[in-house]
């Protein structure tokens, strides 16, 4: 009987350790293109998968202050941070900054800061239409863009973010040697 509790025991130890390595990424969490990610606020527990995609940069997209233990965690591990306090559209009279979100492109198509990870809150709207605008960049159909934002927004859609997305076409004043590749001219 004392070996049936050792083993109970070691299994129970061996589940911990397992659980204790789990890679979790944070919410909304998906590849834009190579060197650039997108998802919504990381929480502590998608730190190590964070780590592992060996980040130089994150950009975070919010109007509110960024979390002191995420703050803690970028400093800890070298990576550049950026906050642009960007409020989201909102019906009837609020939209995102034009000439902000071109800042923000340039910073995100910057092969400097790559590789990259882009959050807001939720990693649905303002993220959403970041995506959205470097699809356009991209050349995609809009039928494209927008399926790929309500995928994320799911039951969130906002027809004023892809009204948004739709209508933007400020210049985004790119380093042409920092250009990504994949980008369409």
């Amino acid at each position: 009987m004392h070996t049936l509790m050792q083993r109970e025991d070691e299994r129970q130890l061996e589940i911990a350790e397992q659980q204790s390595q789990l890679i979790v990424p944070p919410l909304n969490f998906a590849m834009i293109a190579p060197g650039i990610y997108r998802s919504g606020f990381p929480n502590p527990k998608s730190h190590p998968f964070l780590l592992q995609l060996r980040l130089r940069t994150i950009i975070y997209v919010y109007d509110g202050d960024c979390q002191d233990y995420h703050l803690q965690f970028i400093e800890r591990n070298g990576i550049n941070h950026k906050h642009f306090r960007i409020a989201a559209n909102k019906e009837p009279f609020e939209e995102m900054d034009h000439a902000l979100v071109a800042e923000i492109l340039a910073e995100v198509l910057d092969t400097r800061n790559h590789p990259l990870l882009i959050h807001c809150n939720r990693g649905i709207r303002r993220v959403g239409c970041l995506v959205g605008c470097i699809r356009k960049l991209q050349a995609w159909a809009m039928t494209a863009i927008f399926d790929e934002y309500q995928r994320f927004s799911g039951t969130k859609i906002r027809i004023s973010d892809q009204e948004f997305i739709e209508v933007f076409k400020t210049p985004v004043h790119l380093d042409t040697q920092h250009k990504p590749q994949w980008l369409a001219d």
